[in-house]
């Protein structure tokens, strides 16, 4: 075991390549150390506890300590991928990877694995080899996150810009070359809302401001905003903020000027 001075720990317990021969499927088990499965070849199909995970080449899933695992169904193709048990109380890296970026971590668990078979090294040098799959994966999940906040602040800075077009997600994906459902799940990981309901907001946001602070009529803000009509104006804005356009202005617009 690797003991850091934060109180943190690392210890590698077993690792292996696994390669099917014919049908084959992950049985049903519970463990009391984590799980890497990186895939080498073939496909994967694990569930953790409900939640089921279909892996590729290059991919791997860090499964939970105690929670039940098992192949939901089989594989009808030859499989192989490294597995590796280890003890941690450190954070988890990532649940799940998928990238370009695999060559490191396939390189350093093949370097652990035959470590790990190699009678004339050290307990230690296993623990320490285990550990730097661990880190690597760690310095991979600090790019991957800096990646996403870059690509988050581009896209929301479009939705700013592009709001008075009506975009839409359908829109944003086809502009980055990003698939809906991912750009969708990155701005619920960032701002805890989807990227529809952040174009809305940003729609709310900026008719709120045009009532506010313009002279424009009901009907001109409408047409500002990219609303077919300014009846479906009306409507989105009543349905979001549970008060007329007119209302708001009347409630919120007044405003005391003092002219010197």
């Amino acid at each position: 075991m690797i003991k850091m001075e934060n109180g943190k720990f690392f210890e590698s317990s077993t690792i292996g390549e696994f390669q099917s021969k014919g049908k084959w499927i992950h049985p049903d088990i519970k463990v009391p150390t984590y799980e890497l499965i990186f895939v080498l070849d073939g496909e994967v199909c694990i569930a953790e506890e409900d939640k089921e995970y279909t892996l590729h080449p290059n991919e791997l899933i860090i499964l939970e300590p105690g929670k039940r695992h098992f192949g939901f169904r089989p594989s009808e193709i030859y499989t192989s991928f490294y597995w590796f048990h280890f003890y941690t109380n450190m954070d988890i890296p990532c649940k799940l990877y998928k990238s370009q970026n695999f060559y490191d971590v396939k390189y350093l668990l093949k370097r652990l694995l035959h470590i790990s078979n190699t009678p004339t090294y050290s307990k230690t040098a296993v623990d320490s080899a285990g550990l730097m799959v661990f880190e690597e994966l760690m310095s991979l999940g600090a790019e991957k996150t800096m990646s996403n906040k870059a690509l988050i602040g581009k896209l929301s800075e479009y939705v700013r810009v592009n709001i008075k077009t009506n975009v839409t997600v359908g829109d944003i994906a086809k502009k980055f070359g990003y698939n809906p459902d991912y750009i969708g799940r990155l701005f619920k990981e960032h701002f805890d809302i989807g990227l529809k309901d952040f174009i809305v907001a940003e729609r709310v946001k900026l008719s709120k401001d045009m009532l506010f602070t313009t002279n424009l009529s009901i009907k001109e803000i409408s047409s500002e905003l990219g609303f077919s009509t300014e009846n479906n104006f009306i409507k989105f804005f009543t349905y979001h903020e549970h008060i007329s356009p007119a209302k708001f202005r009347n409630r919120y617009g007044n405003t005391h000027i003092n002219n010197i």
